[in-house]
């Protein structure tokens, strides 16, 4: 879900980023006003991890990146135009009709080929980090098995079942508490002890 997410914002903020440039390239408008559509979350959301396991299984095989690249091409302009006729069909109407440059239908850009090799070249980058997020799940989730151990859940004196993270709090305590009780039961038994042969 974390890495969902985390592709359709970027998604999202590459695409304003990419109309705000080519509006103020193509109308000469300096405010850099952008857009996109809240659809694409979605679609650039389930389009990153689609491109992870693509991008997993081109690797394995030893392609390079530049041919990587190009599958990926493929695939994003795929997914786009299956998503354009899905939400035709869902809402009477694509939200990103285009009505310029070699389109398929109104649904995809042909012309837009060589703005997606390079989105599909930085995605190479950007999907490393992106997969870090799952890092922080994993490790948490070791740590609970690690807690868990084999036998469970531990039960206190009164019967009830305590959560395995309280024994582990519990013996770091006892154990910071160890040398001061040592320290006082060598000082009693020091003192109760009879006087040696001077």
């Amino acid at each position: 879900m974390r890495r969902f997410l985390a592709y359709g914002v970027l998604g999202l903020g590459i695409e304003v980023v990419f109309t705000s440039m080519a509006r103020a390239i193509r109308r000469r408008d300096p405010r850099l006003e952008g857009g996109t559509y809240l659809w694409m979350l979605p679609i650039y959301g389930t389009g990153g991890l689609l491109l992870e396991r693509l991008h997993a299984r081109l690797l394995r095989r030893g392609v390079p990146p530049s041919v990587r690249a190009l599958a990926a091409t493929g695939a994003i302009l795929t997914w786009e135009y299956g998503w354009a006729s899905l939400l035709r069909r869902a809402l009477g109407d694509c939200p990103w009709r285009y009505r310029r440059g070699i389109t398929l239908r109104g649904y995809v850009r042909l012309d837009y080929a060589p703005y997606w090799y390079g989105a599909a070249l930085l995605f190479e980058i950007l999907q490393q980090e992106v997969r870090k997020l799952d890092r922080a799940r994993r490790s948490s989730e070791r740590r609970a098995i690690a807690e868990m151990g084999a036998s469970g859940p531990v039960a206190n004196e009164d019967g009830e079942e305590r959560p395995p993270q309280m024994d582990r709090r519990l013996a770091s305590r006892r154990s910071g508490d160890r040398p001061a009780f040592r320290r006082e039961a060598q000082s009693r038994a020091r003192a109760a002890a009879p006087p040696g042969p001077a």
